[in-house]
């Protein structure tokens, strides 16, 4: 049985409280902790969390995949799995609605020499974001999205462990292919 832990958030700009619901399993992973000055007097939550990348390295990025929840931990470690960490940019989407749109702008123009826009998502194609911001990626910032996720189900998730780890690697194939 999968452990989830709840964390009450107080909210200092409005009168009520945010619950957030995580899997412990994040809880071990040192890529899904905050810095401490993360946390500092003047920052805001991030509703686009791109990669810090050099001027230079940036002209590199040919591909910038998006991702939304805990799927990126996965994206970024097959990319760099297979060492394309300097072609490859991973932007992580927290907040879709309201869509991002100024904050994605901001990032699209971090990588003027990309040229493949992927979203990858581990849930159905009609079950995740995607139907959600594929209209406000073509319509609001001009960007066609290919899809790496899985196909059309009825059901959100198989029921046979290795089926699913069969999806889980599937995904990832697309996402890079």
């Amino acid at each position: 049985m999968k452990k989830f832990y709840t964390i009450p958030i107080k909210s200092y700009t409005s009168s009520f409280q945010s619950v957030l619901l995580y899997r412990s399993s994040l809880f071990c992973l040192l890529q899904a902790a905050s810095r401490i000055d993360e946390f500092a007097p003047g920052t805001t939550y991030r509703n686009v969390i791109s990669e810090d990348v050099s001027t230079t390295s940036a002209q590199k990025i040919k591909k910038v995949i998006f991702v939304s929840g805990k799927h990126w931990i996965a994206v970024e470690k097959a990319r760099d799995e297979r060492g394309l960490k300097d072609s490859v940019a991973i932007v992580r989407v927290e907040m879709l609605c309201p869509f991002p749109v100024v904050d994605l702008q901001a990032v699209l123009k971090k990588y003027p020499g990309a040229q493949e826009f992927v979203w990858s998502q581990e849930e159905p194609r009609n079950a995740g974001a995607w139907s959600f911001v594929r209209p406000r990626f073509e319509n609001a910032l001009g960007v066609r999205l290919k899809y790496a996720g899985r196909r059309e189900l009825a059901w959100t998730a198989t029921a046979i462990g290795e089926q699913h780890t069969k999806e889980a690697e599937e995904v990832i194939n697309q996402t890079f292919a």
